[in-house]
């Protein structure tokens, strides 16, 4: 692109700009349908977020929601995401009214080891979390819309599947991204295509939900109730799993009661920590001044925000919860449990199940999550030294015959109740796959497969292209360039670590998640701390900054985000890395605090 070209898109871009803010004059002053459906076009960063966010974590996270605890729990991803957007608000209001870079104002105006802490931050996530979504991408189309393509057993061997949709997703992606670095035309028919995206991530769901409503599968009465704030369920288990473990012998019952809880907790507290991550606190500011906004648009935002984020994300991930409750919360995984056993229990306990296809099985993931479940409980039987001396033996067989390690395991766990064994197995997680295989009985195959892997599919497109945009704009941040040209079109190469997930990702993941999640969950809180620094930072916003009783406002939802942020990420810090993650954090604030006194005055 030469210069001439350059200065015609920004001369364009201008123009685009100019009008932009005329129509919203205009829709502000007119009010009622054509300032809703103005505000509808001009939106576009908010729909961004949405597209980031509603990614392979949500899915996940929505699904276990379901399994945990059915509907009750539909208000913690609401909720967290309601704080998340008090902190983008505040994100928006400092770039629109002062026009300047977010990582150049948290460096000169508040600390630059945060600001660059929270840019490589953000820059290395998107490198390592690409690639569960290039994963989860591809087995929707290998198990759900063309397995007999990609598929095992297939057309194409397992290599050839993996590297032609690789390579599919990554051209799109490109395609859609570098679109974005042009600007002007460029971002509005990007943002159009997030949009569009989003827009079938909620409807596919959608659809599934009202099949499923069709069929009689849904009680409306508790979906409804699950959205009611329930704070207690972080001390005592839900409701459902009171049956169950008043059938286990209760010297047994508070080492289930803990697990259920705990993993509660631990979804709520993760929920609150993630919902808005450290890579879309930093993109949002950026895709503001892309569409060349400024104060003006600081009510609009609100709007964008709302409609753009927080809907979508509400009805996506509620969807997904509602979906996966109705299939799996207190149900067994089937192939974990005898079947004569099962059928025992489901007698005993008045379930009318119908059988499940036989080709269904647990994964070794989900056995292994069963067999440590019942491991440790048959642990909780023994003295506190016969306990000590089986975990050696154990780790002793494992590294010198697995075969006896696994009929050592198999004995213990023949000596649990069988009720033990039922809430093992039904406590064990399901993915999409599986919830896609549970809906065909009921939905049919449109539903649970197409319809249903659309979704999914636009969830892990969608934010492989965002992640791959972040990094673009992050790294022309770093050399002070354009985020435009070649600079942004190398800088979104970076994430082309998700072309190798397919094929390594399993054995990378672990040892790539674990700093990866440590600068995460330690630097999302900073980087809310520094924007409520900035709301405040008089240096900065000079008239702009809000006073009186919008100051106190501004203040008081602010603090109340950091009230629970922080909180919940250094939860998430310990309870994952104990005290080397706690270190981390203390070596962290040790160099923030020499660079205040070291600098100079501004």
């Amino acid at each position: 692109m030469n210069d001439r070209d350059t200065e015609k898109i920004h001369a364009d871009q201008d123009d685009t700009i100019r009008r932009e803010a005329e129509m919203l004059r205009e829709a502000d002053e007119a009010g009622g349908i054509k300032r809703a459906f103005t505000y509808l076009r001009l939106s576009g960063p908010g729909f961004l977020q949405s597209a980031i966010t509603l990614g392979g974590g949500s899915l996940a996270g929505s699904l276990y929601l379901g399994v945990l605890a059915g509907p009750s729990m539909l208000w913690v991803q609401p909720l967290a995401m309601l704080i998340g957007i008090i902190m983008l608000s505040a994100i928006a209001y400092v770039t629109l009214s002062t026009g300047e870079r977010p990582f150049s104002a948290v460096n000169r105006h508040v600390n630059p080891v945060l600001g660059w802490g929270w840019a490589l931050a953000a820059f290395v996530a998107n490198m390592v979390w690409v690639m569960p979504q290039y994963t989860l991408g591809i087995g929707v189309f290998q198990q759900n819309l063309m397995p007999g393509v990609f598929g095992e057993g297939g057309m194409l061997s397992p290599f050839a599947s993996n590297l032609v949709l690789v390579s599919l997703i990554f051209f799109v992606a490109i395609c859609f991204t570098w679109n974005y670095g042009r600007g002007g035309l460029g971002v509005k028919l990007f943002e159009l295509s997030i949009k569009l995206m989003v827009a079938l991530i909620m409807v596919s769901f959608i659809g599934v939900v009202i099949r499923l409503s069709l069929v009689g599968e849904l009680d409306w009465g508790a979906i409804l109730a699950g959205f009611v704030p329930n704070p207690a369920m972080v001390l005592r288990p839900a409701e459902g799993f009171v049956e169950l473990l008043a059938q286990v012998p209760s010297e047994y019952r508070g080492y289930w009661e803990e697990i259920i809880v705990g993993d509660q907790r631990g979804v709520i507290v993760a929920t609150a920590a993630t919902a808005v991550g450290i890579n879309m606190t930093f993109l949002f500011g950026y895709s503001l001044l892309k569409r060349g906004w400024g104060k003006s648009y600081r009510n609009f935002m609100k709007f964008d925000l709302g409609f753009g984020l927080l809907i979508p994300f509400l009805i996506a991930t509620a969807c997904v919860v509602i979906a996966a409750s109705s299939q799996f919360h207190l149900v067994p995984q089937h192939g974990l449990m005898d079947a004569d056993e099962l059928a025992q229990i489901h007698e005993e306990l008045g379930v009318d199940t119908e059988k499940l296809p036989e080709d269904v099985r647990a994964s070794s993931g989900q056995q292994r999550e069963y067999r440590g479940y019942l491991l440790e409980r048959a642990l909780v039987a023994m003295t506190e030294d016969d306990g000590i001396r089986l975990r050696a033996d154990l780790e002793r067989l494992a590294e010198q015959d697995q075969e006896a390690h696994d009929t050592l395991v198999d004995s213990l766990i023949d000596e649990t109740t069988e009720y033990d064994r039922y809430l093992a197995a039904t406590l064990v997680r399901r993915n999409n796959f599986d919830l896609a295989r549970a809906l065909e009985p009921f939905t049919g195959t449109i539903f649970a497969q197409y319809i249903f892997g659309i979704g999914v599919l636009g969830m892990a497109f969608s934010t492989v292209t965002l992640l791959m945009i972040i990094s673009g704009i992050g790294f022309c941040e770093f050399f002070r360039k354009p985020h435009e040209g070649w600079w942004f079109r190398f800088g979104t190469l970076f994430p082309i670590t998700g072309v190798f997930a397919p094929f390594w990702w399993h054995a990378a993941g672990p040892w790539l998640v674990v700093p990866t999640s440590m600068f995460a969950f330690l630097l999302i809180p900073l980087a809310y701390i520094s924007f409520f620094l900035l709301m405040n930072q008089k240096t900065l916003l000079g008239s702009e900054m809000p006073r009186g009783g919008r100051r106190v406002a501004w203040n008081a939802f602010m603090g109340l985000a950091l009230l629970i942020i922080v909180p919940a990420s250094l939860y998430q810090l310990y309870n994952q890395y104990g005290r080397t993650g706690m270190a981390v954090a203390g070596l962290l604030l040790v160099a923030v605090g020499i660079v205040h006194i070291l600098r100079p005055p501004k």
